[in-house]
């Protein structure tokens, strides 16, 4: 259960996998992670893996969380797998309303491999839209 943070060594991808119901402290922790790779130029997409995760069963919550991340990127392009089974309208509405308020560049995806492609396009300029 958690988060693990990973650069991938691909170009400034890196990749942050949630497992469980991951508390406020671990997305505290890889935003803070994420916004010194920023800092420095290392990160440039990011795939974030909630496959396995746990929604949180307030939606304030995970509508909070999702903000906090959002302004992290700072527009910055990310591909969303979403954790399995637990995407409802509401939710998917809610996460394209924050995106296109923080005017940032997203796909949902169902694998990493699709995840990683994409985002290499992105960062390479060839954004596949």
């Amino acid at each position: 259960m958690g988060i693990a943070y990973d650069d991938l060594g691909e170009g400034g991808l890196v990749k942050v996998t949630v497992v469980g119901q991951a508390s406020r402290t671990e997305h505290a922790v890889a935003e803070e992670r994420a916004r010194e790779d920023i800092r420095v130029g290392r990160l440039k997409a990011l795939i974030i893996d909630a496959s396995a995760a746990e929604v949180p069963a307030n939606p304030s919550i995970s509508r909070e969380i999702w903000e906090d991340f959002l302004e992290t990127l700072d527009g910055r392009p990310f591909a969303y797998i979403a954790p399995s089974g637990s995407q409802s309208a509401e939710r998917e509405a809610m996460i394209r309303e924050l995106v296109e308020e923080w005017s940032s560049t997203f796909r949902p995806v169902d694998s990493v491999e699709e995840a990683r492609r994409w985002c290499l396009a992105e960062i390479s300029g060839r954004g596949t839209g």
